[in-house]
């Protein structure tokens, strides 16, 4: 069968390598598809496969210009699937497959999730608890809205991911800057336009947890589990680890709301990513992604359940029943790493986290030689990640935070006169 990917991410080339492995053809539309050569070591022996074909579009996240492009690929090639890992072209997915006759989201429902302010728009009055809200669709407009929520605020724009340009607002001083700083952001890499839409949303303090989910065809959500997301600290949201698992005291009514949130948004296919914040007045819906979750969490659940998710995206894709990866006995659990200068990257050695206990797996995303800077502003900052198992959630979280302390990592750094 062939399966149309439209863009991916690092982690996701594991998922074009399943297909390839199951005997699939795989044709990856891609702006630029020397990007995931040089951040993934999973390309390597994907792009020069036989049933693999790399199709590099400049204008590929216009929709009409990836509609004839897709057509053109079908009209040679029938696709039996179209799918994506990629949080920005999850709409370009569900219109690609709809234009098809093939699986998928509805578009609706891809655009609700997709653009935070159809998020909340959607569900603004309902019984789904969100942070009080303004969408402005004008920089113009923000200092009305700061003033309107009050400070402490979160900014973001509406089609951001990442947490890229999401930012704790303490001050006029901060507010300033901000919008200096995002009046320069036309795109996001990789031929992603930004759209102008922008939130300003009250400053809810909580724990930071997301759902994991799965809505078969036909739209019955299933709630897999939960995963755990620690951030950094102010003024930028960065996440720095994660831990598959159930048993959460909350998980029903978590479960309870998600269901709730995907059906009024009419999302209705597909791995889905719903994160929560654990404020005093229970769980507050922080954001909706319409695919599965990122980094290297579908490991986690690949580790705990012994189902691979990104496998399992794309035999739904093709119309199969995917196996859920439930969390099972064993916890499993990560945690990113970063710099804590700018500078060049000369080496990251993981011979000392190896011996931890529950080691699992290591990777350093960055190559000797790389420029790279301080971790600071987003998740696009990270070096590398550290995986490990243990008996709960508590244990392995504790085993990735040891282990950090492990890592060998050298730099050479610019000493300034």
């Amino acid at each position: 069968m062939h399966i149309l990917m439209i863009e991916c991410n690092p982690n996701g080339m594991a998922g074009i390598a399943n297909a390839l492995e199951l005997g699939h053809d795989v044709t990856l539309v891609s702006v630029d598809p020397d990007f995931y050569l040089a951040v993934s070591p999973l390309t390597k022996g994907n792009y020069d496969h036989p049933n693999c074909t790399v199709v590099k579009s400049d204008d590929a996240f216009a929709i009409d210009t990836l509609l004839d492009l897709a057509k053109g690929i079908h009209a040679n090639n029938p696709i039996d699937g179209v799918t994506t890992y990629s949080e920005y072209h999850t709409v370009h997915t569900a219109t690609v497959a709809d234009a098809l006759g093939l699986p998928g989201m509805s578009v609706d429902g891809a655009l609700n999730s997709r653009h935070k302010h159809r998020t909340r728009l959607a569900l603004d009055g309902g019984s789904v608890l969100q942070p009080r809200f303004v969408h402005v669709t004008d920089p113009s407009e923000v200092e009305a809205a700061v003033r309107e929520i009050g400070l402490p605020c979160v900014l973001k724009p509406s089609d951001g991911t990442a947490g890229l340009h999401v930012v704790h607002i303490r001050s006029e001083e901060d507010l300033k800057r901000y919008l200096d700083d995002l009046s320069h952001v036309a795109d996001y890499g990789r031929g992603v336009v930004r759209i102008p839409d922008i939130l300003v949303e009250e400053f809810v303090e909580g724990e930071l947890i997301s759902v994991e989910s799965c809505v078969l065809q036909g739209g019955e959500v299933v709630n897999l589990g939960l995963t755990d997301r620690p951030l950094s600290g102010f003024p930028h949201f960065i996440e720095m680890g994660a831990t598959y698992f159930r048993g959460h005291p909350l998980q029903e009514q978590l479960f309870a709301a998600t269901t709730s949130v995907l059906e009024q948004l009419g999302v209705d296919f597909g791995f889905i990513h719903t994160e929560f914040l654990l404020s005093e007045n229970g769980p507050v819906l922080c954001e909706v992604n319409g695919r599965l979750i990122g980094g290297f969490c579908p490991e986690l659940m690949k580790i705990s359940s012994g189902v691979d998710p990104y496998l399992e995206v794309i035999r739904q894709a093709l119309g199969e029943k995917p196996e859920l990866p439930f969390p099972g006995e064993v916890t499993a659990g990560g945690h990113w790493f970063g710099s804590p200068v700018a500078g060049v990257l000369r080496s990251i050695d993981f011979t000392e986290v190896e011996n931890q206990p529950g080691y699992h797996s290591a990777l350093a995303y960055k190559k000797p030689g790389t420029a790279i800077s301080r971790l600071s502003k987003s998740n696009f900052d990270w070096l590398g990640h550290v995986i490990f198992t243990g008996t709960d959630r508590d244990n392995a979280n504790k085993r990735c935070e040891a282990a950090l302390d492990h890592i060998d990592m050298r730099l050479s750094v610019e000493v300034a006169k």
